[in-house]
């Protein structure tokens, strides 16, 4: 049984190598011992153990930043997931229906995770990328996830996640947010009208598997214009049908 000094060491470990990949730039060892709140001589020996195995690289000047092994890790991950080799295909073809940015997201803890992405011709640079974590609360996807959870869970949802307003549109009250959950789950698909992001709409639908259960979730994301009148229905049309044939795939796979 490890000890508790063994814990600790490994927390502050990772606590270091998420502040390096999450700072999305170079950081010094002093800024990284001033977030993290450990001494510089600390924060070092850690540093050398993830410099050592990979995870970690040290530039020219000093600075630190994410080593290759993550990116190999990750991509390891990526493949072992069959739902995203299933789904491929179909994402492919309803981008290409839609002329819009599509995602695959699936649930972990309380966010969403981008599994996969297809960017559409032309459409509006977008934040999002595989692996980047983003909120269930105001995304199409997000409120997918969410409306199809059980209800223990949405209430610890509710309890732990601050609804912080990522534009002038997001849902910050939770009992609008229950409401919205509802609706989301009683007509099998989920809007986001720029709640999350000026300028973007996106409209989401829920991938079963074999049970019954929602285990990911599909996205369009484009332009708000693009989802206005009846441009906006035809979009729904091809999201249902896509998440349809990718549920009928893994029911069959069972």
């Amino acid at each position: 049984m490890k000890s508790k000094v063994e814990i600790n060491s490994t927390n502050q470990t990772l606590e270091i190598l998420e502040y390096i990949v999450l700072s999305g730039r170079e950081v010094s060892l002093k800024e990284i011992s001033e977030e993290i709140g450990l001494h510089i001589s600390t924060v070092h020996r850690y540093l050398s153990s993830l410099v050592e195995k990979g995870y970690v690289r040290k530039t020219p000047n000093g600075f630190y930043k994410p080593g290759f092994r993550i990116l190999e890790l990750s991509s390891y991950i990526l493949q072992s997931l069959d739902l995203r080799d299933i789904a491929r295909p179909f994402l492919i073809e309803l981008m290409e229906k839609t002329k819009q940015t599509v995602h695959l997201t699936i649930k972990d803890g309380y966010e969403g995770v981008y599994i996969d992405k297809v960017e559409g011709p032309g459409t509006l640079p977008m934040m999002s990328r595989v692996g980047m974590r983003m909120p269930l609360y105001s995304t199409s996807f997000g409120k997918i996830l969410l409306a199809y959870s059980s209800e223990s869970y949405i209430e610890d949802y509710l309890k732990k996640v601050p609804l912080i307003p990522r534009t002038e549109k997001t849902i910050t009250d939770p009992l609008k947010l229950r409401e919205e959950l509802k609706k989301v789950k009683r007509q099998g698909y989920a809007f986001d009208e720029e709640e999350n992001e000026r300028g973007i709409k996106c409209i989401g639908a829920p991938i079963f598997d074999f049970s019954g259960n929602v285990v990911a979730a599909v996205s369009i994301s484009g332009y708000y214009l693009n989802f206005e009148g009846e441009n906006r229905e035809r979009l729904l049309k091809e999201l249902l049908n896509t998440c349809e044939k990718i549920s009928n795939v893994l029911r069959s796979r069972a």
